[in-house]
């Protein structure tokens, strides 16, 4: 009886533990479902599609935008809280608002209205490839006027943070930044914000530019520099104000060390040595050795029909 009175007082205090265990893991499941969302970071940004009944299947779509493309925007940005609902309007081109549109304009954001507006048949340019690229680009520019507290950004700025958050410098920006440097002469940033509004060759030039830019204040600074820079402009700061306190120098100051480092060597390396840039100049080498070899072989046999041999 002693031995069975001291196993049952033994084994009380473990039975009480083990409930009080599993109490605080259920409540714990419960806290993580009920905040998900701000466990995982910050509430993705929701959106208000109106489409015209043909283009449901689109709005659809567009509605099941990558999240972790949503999360590195607002990262970008510098936004704990996406802010309210986004609308959304996509417009034929026989939409008035297509009509009234430039045909190279894929679409446009309205930030003081939380609104955007995407042109779902025109044919896509430089710097979009994709209906979802312009997407995510318009989505940036919201963004980033949310986090400037609406204040205004230069335009320089505000496009070459949306480039940042649609698509990453690839081989064809390189090409097309040395395209512009060769083709044009060098331009201040205030130029480079005359250009978006001009004709659609200086706004591809100006885009590409503003992208370039961007990235190298970011190379030679620190990644997190944009959102420190759009806080100061939601405190009440001046760009300039707030972009000389985040990294220390002027905007003239990078402006110029900017143009000091776009050297055609400089910016040629990358491009020369991509692997899209190898196998296309053994393709060119060996359709150069085809076409000098056909000439070869049709010269040899003029030679012999002018001698009379039978070929």
């Amino acid at each position: 009886m002693c031995f069975g009175n001291r196993q049952t007082t033994f084994h009380k205090p473990n039975v009480l533990v083990r409930n009080i265990g599993i109490q605080l893991i259920l409540v714990t499941i419960i806290i993580m479902v009920a905040h998900s969302q701000q466990l995982m970071g910050a509430i993705s940004p929701q959106f208000i599609i109106e489409a015209p009944e043909s283009l449901e299947p689109l709005a659809a779509h567009l509605k099941e935008v990558n999240p972790q493309a949503l999360q590195r925007i607002l990262d970008l940005m510098g936004l704990e809280e996406p802010g309210p609902p986004i609308r959304v309007i996509l417009a034929p081109n026989e939409s008035p608002l297509a009509q009234d549109a430039p045909t190279w304009v894929s679409g446009f954001a309205l930030g003081h209205a939380s609104t955007i507006v995407l042109f779902t048949d025109r044919s896509l340019t430089y710097p979009n490839d994709s209906l979802n690229d312009v997407f995510l680009h318009e989505i940036a520019h919201i963004l980033a006027h949310r986090a400037a507290g609406g204040q205004p950004l230069p335009r320089w700025f505000d496009e070459g943070m949306a480039m940042m958050a649609a698509r990453t410098w690839d081989l064809e920006d390189r090409a097309r930044l040395v395209w512009a440097m060769v083709s044009g002469t060098e331009v201040s940033l205030d130029e480079l914000n005359s250009f978006f509004i001009k004709d659609d060759t200086s706004v591809r030039r100006a885009y590409v530019l503003a992208h370039a830019f961007t990235l190298d204040i970011l190379e030679h600074t620190q990644r997190d520099v944009p959102k420190h820079i759009l806080a100061k402009v939601k405190q009440g700061l001046t760009f300039s104000e707030a972009f000389a306190q985040t990294t220390f120098m002027t905007l003239t100051h990078a402006e110029k060390d900017f143009w000091s480092r776009q050297t055609l060597w400089n910016r040629w390396i990358p491009v020369a040595t991509s692997s899209g840039m190898v196998w296309l100049t053994i393709t060119f080498l060996a359709f150069w050795a085809y076409t000098k070899q056909r000439r070869r072989s049709a010269a040899i046999k003029k030679q012999w029909r002018e001698d009379d041999w039978e070929v």
